[in-house]
């Protein structure tokens, strides 16, 4: 893999290059993995692929790939503690709002 400051310089100057090179990266990880997992590896390659494609900029990209990760690692982690998938579901950031008098306030 090439330096960090040899990536920055693609980034800036061949960004086509650097794209090519993340590709072919990632390409060759999937071929290393054993054959059984190889087709999934390639579905998820898709998902993030297509959150790159329709996220507004690459930080928008990075938190909703990150989205991903985690609502993988929580069906995983009910899936060890014995629970049944399909009864969990992903948290929501979600919130109880409480009213208070106005006098409170006052």
């Amino acid at each position: 893999m090439p330096s960090f400051e040899r990536l920055r310089e693609m980034a800036i100057q061949d960004p086509d290059a650097l794209e090519r090179l993340r590709q072919e990266y990632i390409q060759a990880a999937i071929n290393m993995a054993p054959e059984a997992y190889r087709h999934r590896l390639k579905g998820l390659q898709f998902q993030i692929d297509g959150q790159r494609r329709v996220s507004k900029n690459s930080m928008s990209a990075c938190i909703n790939i990150s989205k991903m990760m985690h609502e993988s690692l929580y069906q995983l982690q009910g899936f060890v503690n014995g629970q049944d998938e399909s009864k969990q579901s992903v948290q929501k950031d979600e919130a109880v709002v409480l009213s208070f008098p106005n006098s409170i306030f006052s």
